[in-house]
């Protein structure tokens, strides 16, 4: 589920929806698994609330898991960002990851996408808009994420 249109932050102005069409659709599922790229619709980390990722359960006792996501490093059409507000974020989503006591998170992106490596992409291609997700740069330099991420993953596991 994409937990930032279940804001109604990218198509709602704003306006709370929540993902009830997505349980009523999906009847079977077992776990929240959500997707979310806060940047496209946050300025700075920080703004995002504590419950972006409870709330949708909506009291629902399911798992939590992230499966898709992250924050840019750079800046790219209106978003502008850095390297230091990337690992900011992930530090926020530490806090979010923690407060809906998740499950799981995966790091879709480890390396920065070079895009002079792709075809060229047509006007109004989305690919530049998540070519610099990675923890670490397209020459595998690391990125200030990375070391929070590493902080991160080296905590430990929780004891059910």
């Amino acid at each position: 589920m994409q937990a930032d249109e279940g804001w109604g932050r990218l198509l709602h102005n704003n306006v709370y929806q929540g993902v009830e069409t997505d349980f009523h659709d999906f009847p079977f599922t077992e776990a929240l698994a959500l997707s979310s790229y806060p940047y496209f619709v946050f300025a700075d980390p920080n703004d995002i609330p504590l419950d972006y990722y409870t709330r949708l359960a909506n009291g629902r006792s399911l798992p939590v898991l992230v499966v898709e996501g992250g924050w840019t490093s750079g800046a790219v059409g209106s978003v502008q960002s850095s390297p230091a507000m990337q690992a900011r974020y992930l530090r926020r989503q530490e806090q979010l990851l923690d407060a809906a006591k998740a499950v799981a998170v995966f790091q879709l992106t480890y390396a920065d996408l070079d895009l002079s490596q792709y075809p060229p992409q047509p006007a109004g291609s989305i690919l530049p808009l998540f070519a610099q997700l990675g923890l670490v740069t397209t020459k595998l330099a690391p990125k200030p994420a990375l070391l929070t991420y590493d902080s991160i993953f080296a905590r430990p596991l929780a004891q059910k």
